[in-house]
């Protein structure tokens, strides 16, 4: 593998980028840090019809140049497209500033693009094919709570339990309480679970309804039926004895002959 002295005009950006935006301070950060006690670890590139393609080192890249660098230290490989973005996979999956969405959006990639399987991001990542497929449905949720989770506003295991919630005008009331009131996993766990015995008891009136007979009819008036004397059969239309909630002073005397 070479590494040499290329210049920063000559490399572009890869044409997959997990990271939706580079953030400034790290960057900046970054920076200091390398105008302080240079670059450490070169940058990897590949060769490309125009110049050469960045598969590793994008923030040390953007670094670089914020410094005004004209060349940069970096290796040369020459892997295809499925190895190079292998290897930037590995190099930014594992950092601590990616969110979830962002880490999702990876393995969407590595999966559909790439055509890695579920068992081998599982691998790679040091987590279950489960965990791997938890991830995935974080993009299947509305806009407005992948902004909220990659804001920190909610978070990722808060999210997938709410996600559980059947009907979506319930499931987007319960994550938006979530996003401005907070909320735990246990109490997320707890809401889906009662957001769920709702959607379900709801379910229920409704086919019932549809099978009814009278369907389509206003049911006519049931009277109810006739009250009668659980000792003899006789109706209760003269006397009708009623639970009363009475001390123990009352009850005494109500006992005596």
């Amino acid at each position: 593998m070479q590494i040499l002295d290329i210049k920063l005009d000559e490399i572009t950006d890869p044409t997959f980028q997990p990271r939706d935006k580079l953030e400034v301070e790290g960057i900046e950060a970054l920076s200091n840090s390398i105008k302080e006690i240079g670059l450490i670890n070169p940058v990897v590139v590949r060769k490309s019809e125009e110049g050469y393609q960045l598969v590793a080192g994008t923030r040390r890249w953007h670094a670089c140049k914020a410094l005004g660098w004209e060349t940069i230290p970096a290796k040369v490989i020459e892997q295809d497209t499925r190895e190079a973005s292998m290897l930037q996979f590995s190099e930014n999956f594992h950092r601590m500033d990616l969110n979830p969405i962002q880490q999702a959006k990876m393995i969407k990639f590595m999966l559909e693009d790439l055509q890695y399987s579920t068992s081998e991001i599982a691998q790679f990542t040091n987590h279950t094919r489960e965990w791997v497929s938890r991830q995935l449905t974080l993009l299947d949720m509305d806009q407005a709570a992948q902004d909220a989770i990659e804001a920190g506003k909610i978070s990722a295991s808060v999210s997938l339990e709410l996600k559980l919630i059947p009907d979506e005008k319930l499931r987007s009331d319960y994550i938006n309480y979530a996003i401005e009131s907070g909320c735990t996993e246990k109490a997320a766990r707890d809401w889906a679970r009662q957001a769920k015995a709702t959607v379900a008891a709801r379910d229920a009136r409704l086919v019932a309804s549809e099978t009814s007979p009278l369907k389509g009819e206003e049911e006519p008036y049931q009277p109810p039926p006739p009250r009668t004397c659980a000792l003899c059969g006789a109706p209760e239309d003269k006397v009708v004895l009623e639970d009363w909630a009475v001390c123990w002073h009352c009850g005494k005397e109500l006992k005596q002959p």
